[in-house]
């Protein structure tokens, strides 16, 4: 087994999720673990402290994004290794000594590796450099990431594995796609289906999207504020799943508030929409 990892894991409202999922690998595995709630409300974080006491369980005292919880839990790491993996994800310890096996083997100068999540990304070939990965599921080599930062702080949700992975291949590192390994979702979705949710996660999308393309010179006469939130607009108004139109309408109010200037979180610390 590989020790020199640790393995970090952002929650909010996701102990049913951990329990489901995770139970039996936290249950028996010597592996450091650090797992973050980002402040749940249905008392996640009091659960998971409770029931994996053996284990690292940080309680922020309010839902600071996914970023930034990530980043409290990366900055409590003392391996070489850092494997970043979202609840609701299947996780044994045959996958975690195989991608650690594949960055140790890997003579280049890549920084990040991350397994397929989906079925489309899985194939014979061996790890290949891209532009991005999935933020599911991200190892990193903490010696290299010292020279590219951890996730952007001002972004709440979205497109923050998005800007790590371009920071990193602007750093002069790779960032690869392991197609040989999988790792399954277990179940879909880490943090619930609520309206509100929806809403929220939806602004949090439109509005992270501008910032990224704004941050890194990205924005082109198809990808543009004003575009975008036209494109969402009509969308809200002509998609045929009530769903959908409830994200569409939010993904523009995102843009919109983005083109006015608006942050991701208020002046208190809250995120819009909270």
């Amino acid at each position: 087994m590989i020790s020199d990892v640790t393995i970090i894991s952002v929650s909010y409202n996701s102990a049913d999720i951990f329990l489901s999922s995770w139970r039996s690998f936290l249950e028996n595995t010597s592996r450091s673990v650090v797992i973050v709630d980002n402040a749940s409300s249905d008392g996640s974080g009091e659960i998971l402290s409770r029931t994996f006491s053996g284990h690292n369980v940080v309680q922020m005292d309010r839902n600071v994004g996914y970023g930034r919880a990530a980043n409290e839990g990366l900055t409590l790491c003392r391996s070489r290794y850092a494997l970043l993996l979202n609840p609701d994800l299947t996780l044994f310890e045959e996958l975690i000594d195989q991608i650690c096996l594949v960055a140790v083997a890997d003579d280049g100068d890549a920084a990040i590796w991350a397994p397929a999540t989906t079925s489309a990304d899985c194939s014979d070939s061996p790890p290949v450099s891209v532009d991005a990965v999935c933020g599911a599921a991200m190892l990193f080599d903490m010696e290299k990431m010292k020279q590219v930062g951890l996730f952007d702080e001002n972004i709440f949700l979205y497109s923050e594995e998005t800007d790590l992975c371009y920071r990193t291949r602007a750093a002069g590192f790779q960032v690869k796609l392991c197609p040989r390994l999988y790792i399954e979702h277990a179940i879909d979705g880490s943090s619930g289906h609520h309206s509100s949710l929806i809403s929220m996660k939806s602004y949090h999308f439109g509005w992270s999207r501008c910032y990224y393309l704004d941050k890194h010179g990205l924005f082109s006469a198809k990808h543009n504020p004003s575009r975008m939130y036209r494109e969402y607009k009509i969308r809200s108004y002509i998609s045929l799943n009530n769903v959908q139109r409830l994200r569409y309408k939010w993904q523009a109010a995102g843009v919109r508030a983005f083109m006015e200037g608006e942050k991701a979180f208020l002046a208190d610390g809250r995120p819009q929409m909270s």
